[in-house]
């Protein structure tokens, strides 16, 4: 009974977290791509790198918290560590582009 209490307890904590996720870090959608002019798929892939290789470390950051410069130079560098290819590379590029506030 003690343990299902605690488990209930942490629930909203879980939920919180969810929702931040989605805020944070959000899924490109074709309605994006139709207004930016950008590919649906490498949005999409971009979004994919983000979540397998960057939040699995970091935390979730909105991308509109850094300046676009700051993404493509953080981006380089990290790049080579996680072993992305260079298909990855621009995707996550493109998709932090477009969440981006420049």
């Amino acid at each position: 009974m003690r343990i299902a209490v605690l488990l209930v307890g942490f629930l909203p904590l879980a939920s919180c977290s969810q929702d931040l996720q989605s805020v944070a870090t959000p899924k490109p959608t074709k309605a994006n791509a139709r207004v930016s002019g950008k590919p649906f798929v490498p949005l999409k892939r971009g979004y994919g790198v983000y979540m397998r290789h960057c939040a699995q470390c970091h935390e979730h950051r909105l991308p509109n918290t850094v300046s676009l410069p700051a993404w493509h130079a953080t981006i380089d560098t990290m790049s080579d560590l996680a072993g992305l290819s260079r298909e990855d590379h621009d995707s996550l590029q493109l998709y932090l582009g477009e969440f981006s506030d420049r």
